[in-house]
């Protein structure tokens, strides 16, 4: 039976008139006067999460369009034929399938999907679709899209599906799932973007934060997490991971020489993929040979991009061909990046926004270039498109409009591409392999290879013969051949030889793929590594991994020594193949068994620290015992032996740590945590020689040397570790990476840096680097320079201009009038940016030798060694380091918590008696309330119970928080809330909550039921702060860094300064202050499942609360409130739960007044 076609009939024309009496009627309203008729393509318009703009007709959206000169954009189709398009994908007839969702973004029960794939066609080919076929309406939020031979392939929750249809009807006769089930509890990323490899596979992305764990046919399976990409046969067969880590990615395309690039929505904009190879991703630290390049970093992008298309064949013009465009579905644009090669790396440079768009409703969810040429855009329109950011079922959502646009230059068409390609016959499809379009040679090819078939074969090795065959067609002919299982070794031979490199480049693809390519490939793959061309050399270098051999092996690491540092690309391939190759247990056994050069050796240990295995590590400590190598680069080994090496070699490992190490401890403190991760996650005990190391270095390391550089916070208190720190200069600064710079950690904190007094010398020069943000009204940085023997006198001084980006400048002061007097440099930090200095030409003064930073996680550390090592002889130091008024904050909680452990009932009191001091700040309090749950109620219970008693707000809530962490502690609570001494409503508290119900006996439930049973919602509360603090809202007032950095940047980074607990807020401006303030004053409300929390019990009774990192071999790893990971050993948990709460602070609504909730949001509105 035929599909219904619907075509421009009397039916399709009541519906658009019908659509376009209602477009008319919203057009006659007067329109209301907004932020964006001022500046049309940002402002508050477009910062709303809940767009307060009307919903345009696709008329007056399209009017509000703006591209390039000659760029011309037209509707190619919209409501009421499609409806909310998410991927795009066009088959060998030209036409343009649509996956479109009205259920996201709830996913419908499992069989009563509506959501739909439409088949759009163009068939006068006026740039209009006019044939829409229904193929399929009972789909479940479908994403990824790719039509094949007899059907398509199609992801629907939760499986990726064969969509068969053996008549060529469009109709769908049979559905068998090819792989599955993926994770869908979040159902805005999913599995997307499917694309048609050379090498015949599809490739395709995982979104974010689902875990999925599928197979192909062979059994052979993958687990995949949050992002990674993947490929798989087109028939299920076979399933293989690409790359691992990254967050969201949404978009994927290739170019000519068979590079995979990808969007990303939180680690960085665009990559060029490199299969194997390890991204970022949220919390996680660079381990073995390190992440991967980028290809180019944040800049203006929101963290919401979606679809990525390289303009291929020549209806662009030449500057805007070798581009890729990504669309932002927050600030409701398409950006152009243009790249070029330095050696086989691309560098990406960001272009003017190639489309901006008057209209906050337009959400550029997936960007393809079409056969003919032009780019095809799907436009989610919605008034909402943030999944957290705003409560899924707001009703704001649209379910109904979805407009696809179609972006030509001056009309121009490649007319080759209009062609049914189902219709050709095999001349016509070898003529085929020459378009300039990149999408028409690869289905073209498909055509060959699935329709045509063995038939194929003869006529495609004729066209490579031929003399003149253009070298993308060449190459796309070796891969037909390739796939169809026919392509002779001669004929490989002969392309691994030819004269272009781009041949050469796929070429050593195909052996790439070879399972077992032979030996008569082996000495022209080696041979390539000598080519001129780069990329040929790369692709020789991953060809090279099919002959696992020392041979191999060899060969690579003398190659890794040639290659050009700015080949980054190069350089990590050769790195990750190497690895690879080692990591086989045979091989790599053999290979460190081996005699090497001293070089061959060091090279070979860039490969070998991504090894986790025992004959790495050994390996490794025998170069460090023979080689002289740069401290960093020693420690890094270093690391890595701790972790791998076995227990019965690790007294040797800690001896010669020890020795080499000598007088050096803050070197042996970096190697100490190390080992103590080790044997947490090896969930072993710490031996004799590790306890006797830890208790000398905590006895040389508690009282550190007098610092020589000083500083003085105004208005903060920082809890987490020294405010001061030495960093090297940001990369857009230009400055040397050796250069260290010095000043406070963190943009936003204020206050005042001066270094040791000097000697004045005749002149002084050295550099900053200073950064101001926007703001306007911000007291002004500068550096100045005061005498010592009369400090009212600065007798030099250097003010900054405000900078939105790291700013570098070279200062000069001539100080002839001066010299030999007693001076000191001064860093006056007045604004929401930071200051910085460094590089000082005269050894009078120069950076401290020792990072501040590092030497108060070293005090730390010696304090908390001794609390757990019983170093009762340090006890009078560490009483007097708590009691001194100069002592910080962060140190004084250490001291706290290791007397506490040194002597629980002793130091109770003492610790209980500062919750009721009001002249220590409420934080450290809070810290101090905290930390009295670790220790036994048994011991701590009369004065937890006395403390109770003396506190209030927050404080008390932390002591509650304390005591519930053991029956008796709960007990005690829920006595005190049924006597009327604490208020019900502080059992639904987040954080007490889920420790009263944890391991809570019965009788204890059926009383927490009953007691919280006539609450009502705290929702209705928290909805009345947010209005109120909104009702007052003032988003011009400054400051708001420094509160940002007191509260929110232990987890969350801007601008790369911060932790990377929770999600990166790098352009967070655009949520507008209705879902800022939401998120801020009420986190729970809509929590992503990356970042849930959870309340984990320990045998020993103590528990703990973090959000899941991942999962070691003997440990599981948390992140706490912090932004600090912690390893639990496995044998050690009774229990775990997942909360109902976030890591998110929940009282900010009582922490953060009025005046300082207007400067944090005025901060993070400017944040775009």
């Amino acid at each position: 039976m035929r599909a219904p076609i619907y075509q421009f009939s009397l039916l399709s024309f009541l519906l658009v008139a019908g659509c376009t009496t209602y477009w008319q009627q919203k057009k006659a309203a007067p329109a209301p006067t907004t932020q964006f008729q001022q500046q049309p393509y940002s402002g508050n318009a477009f910062d709303e999460h809940i767009r307060s703009t009307e919903a345009r007709s696709p008329a007056d959206e399209q009017a509000g369009f703006t591209l390039p000169p000659g760029f011309e954009i037209e509707l190619f189709a919209s409501e009421p034929q499609i409806g909310k398009p998410i991927n795009l994908a066009f088959d060998a007839k030209g036409r343009l399938w649509v996956t479109q969702s009205v259920e996201y973004p709830f996913p419908a029960q499992p069989g009563n999907g509506h959501d739909r794939l439409t088949i759009l066609e163009d068939r006068d080919h006026d740039g209009k679709a006019d044939t829409f076929i229904p193929v399929s309406d009972t789909l479940n939020i479908p994403i990824g899209i790719m039509p094949v031979q007899d059907g398509a392939v199609a992801f629907s929750i939760p499986n990726v599906y064969q969509l068969s249809d053996a008549n060529g009807d469009d109709q769908i006769e049979t559905s068998r799932r090819l792989l599955g089930p993926f994770g869908f509890k979040d159902t805005h990323g999913m599995v997307n973007h499917f694309r048609r490899g050379f090498d015949g596979w599809i490739h395709a992305c995982h979104g974010f934060t689902n875990l999925s764990k599928i197979a192909g046919t062979d059994g052979d399976s993958l687990t995949l997490g949050s992002g990674n990409t993947f490929r798989f046969r087109a028939d299920g067969s076979r399933v293989e991971q690409t790359t691992f880590g990254r967050v969201n990615p949404f978009g994927l395309t290739f170019d000519d020489w068979g590079y995979l690039y990808s969007s990303d929505c939180h680690s960085s904009p665009l990559y060029q993929l490199i299969r194997g190879a390890e991204y970022p991703y949220f919390g996680r630290l660079p381990e073995g040979i390190g992440f991967a390049p980028i290809m180019k970093p944040h800049e203006r992008e929101a963290t919401a991009l979606s679809g990525l298309a390289l303009s291929s064949g020549t209806t662009f013009p030449k500057p805007y061909r070798n581009s890729l465009f990504m669309g932002d579905v927050v600030k409701c644009r398409i950006y152009r990046s243009s790249y070029a090669f330095k050696g086989s790396s691309p560098v990406g440079k960001m272009e003017e926004d190639f489309l901006r768009s008057t209209d906050p409703w337009f959400r550029p969810a997936d960007i393809v270039q079409g056969p003919d040429g032009a780019l095809y855009v799907a436009d989610f329109y919605n008034r909402i498109i943030g999944h957290y950011e705003v409560p899924l079922d707001n009703p704001g959502r649209d379910h109904v409009l979805g407009r696809i646009w179609r972006i030509t230059y001056k009309g121009q068409v490649d007319k080759t591409g209009l062609k049914d390609w189902t219709k050709a016959d095999v001349n016509e499809l070898l003529d085929g392999l020459s378009a300039d379009n990149l999408s028409v040679r690869m289905t073209v090819a498909d055509q060959l290879i699935h329709r045509i078939g063995k038939a194929a074969v003869k006529p495609v090795e004729d066209f490579l013969n031929r003399r003149k065959t253009a070298e993308t067609a060449y190459a796309q002919g070796l891969w037909i051949l390739f796939q169809l299982g026919a392509l002779p070794d001669e004929t490989l031979l002969r392309a691994l030889r030819h004269p272009q490199s781009l041949v050469r480049t796929h070429a050593l693809r195909i052996v790439r793929e070879m399972k077992t390519p032979g030996t008569p490939f082996q000495e022209p793959v080696k041979t390539a590594l000598n080519d001129a061309n780069p990329h040929v050399q790369r692709a020789a270098v991953e060809a090279l991994t099919t002959y696992p051999t020392l041979e191999t092996v060899k060969t690579l690491v003398a190659f890794q020594q040639k290659i050009p540092a700015f080949d980054t690309h190069l350089a990590y391939t050769t790195r990750l193949c190497l690895r690879d190759l080692l990591r086989a247990k045979p091989l790599g056994t053999q290979a460190t068994l081996t005699a090497w050069n001293q070089l061959d050796q060091i090279a070979l240990t860039e490969s070998l620290i991504g090894v986790n295995t025992v004959y790495a590590s050994e390996f490794l400590l025998k170069t460090l015992k023979t080689v002289s190598l740069p401290k960093e680069t020693e420690l890094k080994m270093l690391r890595q032996t701790a972790l791998y090496l076995p227990v019965a070699q690790r007294d040797d490992l800690v001896r010669f740590i020890i020795r080499k190490y000598q007088g050096d401890p803050g070197s042996q403190y970096k190697l100490f945590t190390v080992i103590q991760q080790s044997i947490k996650q090896q969930g072993g005990q710490v031996d004799e020689s590790v306890r006797k190391w830890g208790i000398a270095l905590a006895q040389s390391l508690i009282v550190p040397p007098a610092p020589d550089w000083t500083y003085a916070l105004e208005g903060n208190l920082y809890l987490k570790d020294l405010p001061v720190a030495i960093r090297i200069p940001p990369v857009t600064t230009l400055l040397s990476p050796d250069i260290r710079m010095f000043g406070f950690d963190l943009g936003g904190l204020k206050g005042v840096v001066r270094s040791p007094v000097f000697t004045a010398p005749a002149s002084l020069e050295f550099s900053t680097v200073n950064y101001n943000l926007k703001t306007n009204t911000d007291p002004e940085n500068r550096v100045q320079l005061r005498l010592a023997d009369d400090t009212t006198q600065i007798i030099a001084r250097k003010s900054f201009l405000k900078a939105n980006d790291y700013q570098a400048e070279t200062v000069t002061w001539d100080l002839q009038a001066y010299q030999g007097k007693r001076v000191y440099l001064e860093l006056v930090d007045q604004s929401a940016g930071l200051i910085w200095v460094g590089n000082f030409k005269t050894n009078a003064i120069q950076v401290p030798a020792i990072n501040p930073k590092e030497q108060g996680e070293q005090q730390r550390f010696a304090i908390e060694t001794a609390g757990e090592s019983g170093i009762t002889a340090l006890e009078p130091t560490i009483q007097n380091l708590l009691s001194s008024p100069s002592t910080a904050y962060f140190i004084k909680v250490a001291s706290m918590r290791a007397l506490l452990r040194l002597a629980p009932e002793r130091y109770a009191t003492q610790a209980v008696s500062f919750l009721s001091d009001d002249s220590s700040p409420q934080p450290y309090r809070k810290e101090i309330a905290g930390m009295l749950g670790e220790f036994p109620l048994a011991q701590t219970g009369k004065a937890l119970a006395d403390g109770l008693k003396k506190t209030t707000g927050d404080v008390q809530l932390e002591l509650l928080k304390a005591l519930a962490t053991n029956s008796d502690g709960k007990d005690l609570i829920l006595k005190q809330v049924r006597n009327g001494i604490l208020y019900t409503r502080i059992l639904r508290q987040p954080g007490l909550e889920d420790r009263l119900l944890l391991n809570a006996s019965p009788q204890q439930l059926a009383e927490f039921t009953q007691l919280t049973a006539y609450l009502s919602p705290i929702d209705e509360t928290r909805e009345a702060l947010i209005k109120d603090r909104l009702a007052h809202l003032d988003a011009s007032a400054t400051g708001g860094r420094q509160i940002f950095v007191q509260n929110c940047s232990p987890c969350h980074q801007i601008n790369k300064d911060g932790g990377m607990i929770g999600p990166q807020l790098d352009g967070i401006g655009s949520w507008g202050s209705q879902s800022l303030a939401t998120k801020i004053l009420d986190p729970n409300r809509n929590i992503s499942e990356a970042f849930r929390t959870y309340t984990i019990k320990l045998k020993n009774g103590s528990v703990k609360t973090g959000l899941f990192r991942r999962e070691e071999a003997a440990s599981v790893v948390y992140a706490n409130a912090a932004g600090e990971e912690f390893f639990v050993p496995k044998k050690d948990i009774a229990e775990s739960q997942a909360s109902r709460y976030t890591l998110m602070p929940d009282h900010f609504g009582q922490t953060i007044p009025q005046d300082q909730f207007n400067q944090l949001l005025g901060y993070l509105l400017s944040v775009k």
